[in-house]
């Protein structure tokens, strides 16, 4: 648990027109830590879901001072109350810019960074990372024993996790006048939005003659197959052990749930769900979830 003491003052400064009002104790009110509902003390930042039936109860009983809950929620003796338009989102606030650790700005020692790669401001590349000729947007983190290829562009602020591979060649092949395989062209480009994150060991292929793109806000986690021309839209999630085949279209806001496969030129429309494990070989219309083998539509 990391312990940090932060006045109700600093909270409320930063939270800023989040907070609708406060209730109960202001002077020489602090937190000093964030946990679970099992490790709560009386100087965690506490919460409450708002949609709790029984949200006036649980912000009695929780051993925390200070808790952040919606409005509705009434004052309670011996308790500070800070009333946001999100408790959730205004903890996650607090927490990252608090409590989590800041990555330092500048290039590790055992980094190797082409000449001609274009890097933006704040920068950090890590511990034996490898960065071709690619542009990295400004704020961008590349942990350690990352690979970034030529011809990769990244927006601001990305998060690259330990051992992702980005921009490699695709898994493309074309038949000889014998029948055997040989390369196709991989020329195409990977072009990353802003705050995209990539999770650990992910590999993420660039385009074979137009590009792979991976939209604002997206985020992806470990163990992900992203082969080349994937268009993927933006604030889409894409769970762990996921395989992108070729050329698929994946729109805005859809989630992809862990260890499914899309074979390859399939469509998911906006918001659409694609359930755990599923095997998808037909297009995923928007805001439907599809699950199984092979992925069908699931009837509520």
């Amino acid at each position: 648990m990391i312990i940090k003491k932060i006045t109700l003052e600093e909270i409320l400064a930063f939270l800023g027109d989040e907070v609708i009002a406060v209730k109960g104790e202001k002077a020489g009110v602090y937190i000093d830590n964030l946990a679970d509902v099992e490790h709560t003390n009386s100087t965690t930042l506490d919460w409450v879901l708002p949609k709790k039936a029984e949200k006036q109860h649980i912000a009695e009983q929780s051993k925390a001072r200070v808790l952040l809950v919606d409005d509705e929620v009434d004052v309670i003796a011996g308790k500070t109350l800070i009333a946001v338009k999100s408790p959730k989102r205004s903890l996650a606030a607090i927490g990252n810019h608090f409590f989590v650790p800041k990555h330092p700005i500048g290039i590790h020692p055992t980094a190797i960074v082409d000449s001609e790669a274009q890097l933006g401001r704040d920068v950090y590349i890590g511990p034996y990372a490898v960065v071709g000729k690619a542009k990295i947007g400004d704020g961008c983190v590349i942990e350690s024993g990352v690979r970034v290829y030529d011809n990769v562009e990244m927006g601001r602020c990305c998060n690259i996790k330990s051992g992702a591979v980005l921009g490699g060649e695709g898994f493309g092949f074309e038949r000889d006048e014998n029948g055997n395989r040989f390369r196709f062209p991989q020329i195409g480009r990977l072009l990353m939005g802003d705050y995209v994150e990539v999770g650990g060991n992910t590999c993420i292929d660039r385009g074979a003659l137009s590009d792979t793109v991976i939209g604002d806000y997206t985020k992806i986690n470990n163990l992900c197959h992203i082969a080349h021309n994937n268009r993927i839209g933006k604030n889409v999630v894409v769970t762990a052990c996921v395989n992108l085949s070729g050329g698929n279209v994946i729109e805005d806001d859809a989630w992809i749930a862990p260890n499914a496969s899309l074979k390859g030129y399939i469509h998911v429309g906006e918001g659409a769900v694609v359930g755990m494990g599923a095997v998808v070989t037909k297009d995923v219309p928007a805001h439907e979830t599809w699950v199984g083998n092979p992925a069908r539509e699931l009837k509520r």
